[in-house]
């Protein structure tokens, strides 16, 4: 199974899709969340980096099991 990533920006912030060539069947979406302009110690900043923490391992766990998807697939076919 090979896959096709698309990654690019909306309104400034990160996107990537990552799709199956073939079918172009999307598989993962995933947005890098935009940070407001805020002071380094207020209550919003520290939400917003525990939102970005967050949205970095959505995306790694969405990698992983794309990952564990295609093993196991190839596994059962016997490849």
């Amino acid at each position: 199974m090979h896959y096709r990533i698309d990654a690019y920006l909306v309104h400034g912030n990160p996107r990537l899709q990552i799709k199956e060539a073939e079918s172009g069947t999307v598989r993962l979406v995933w947005d890098y969340p935009k940070r407001p302009e805020t002071k380094p110690d207020s209550e919003q900043a520290l939400a917003q980096s525990l939102a970005t923490e967050e949205a970095l391992h959505k995306l790694f766990r969405g990698l992983f099991l794309l990952t564990t998807t295609q093993y196991l697939n190839s596994q059962v076919k016997g490849d």
